[in-house]
């Protein structure tokens, strides 16, 4: 009786490990569409590539937040994929202080217009880089 628990206890920590990269994972690529905000649609939405930022050395705070007192007090376990609450436009609204597009571009343009060292390739800094027409 001891070993099928045993084994049932082992076979249970081996699925949730094996699962827990899965559950964690960010997908690659995202569609950033600010019409979605309250935001017309003047331009094609934008396909932001997460993991090419993450190599690059962001952070999960350098582009989510959520201030109080100036400082960014995001709870980093929050951000899972897939959650509402956790999407840009949750509080980025037509009746936000920022709509969605304003909060794209400023996180966006923002990083893109700073001078990157050891970049081979410098990240786009003009609409038709992002906003690419298909």
């Amino acid at each position: 009786m001891k070993r099928l628990g045993f084994y049932i206890g082992f076979i249970t920590i081996t699925m949730t490990l094996l699962a827990a990269p899965a559950l964690m994972a960010q997908s690659d690529k995202m569609t950033l569409d600010s019409s979605k905000g309250g935001a017309g649609k003047k331009r094609p939405a934008v396909i932001f590539q997460h993991n090419l930022h993450a190599e690059k050395g962001l952070s999960c705070k350098d582009c989510h937040h959520l201030y109080e007192k100036g400082e960014n007090v995001l709870d980093e376990s929050k951000l899972v994929e897939g959650s509402k609450e956790i999407q840009c436009s949750a509080c980025h609204g037509s009746k936000s202080k920022l709509n969605l597009e304003e909060a794209y571009h400023g996180q966006c343009i923002g990083c893109h217009k700073k001078p990157m060292k050891d970049q081979k390739k410098t990240p786009p800094r003009y609409c038709g880089g992002c906003h690419v027409r298909k």
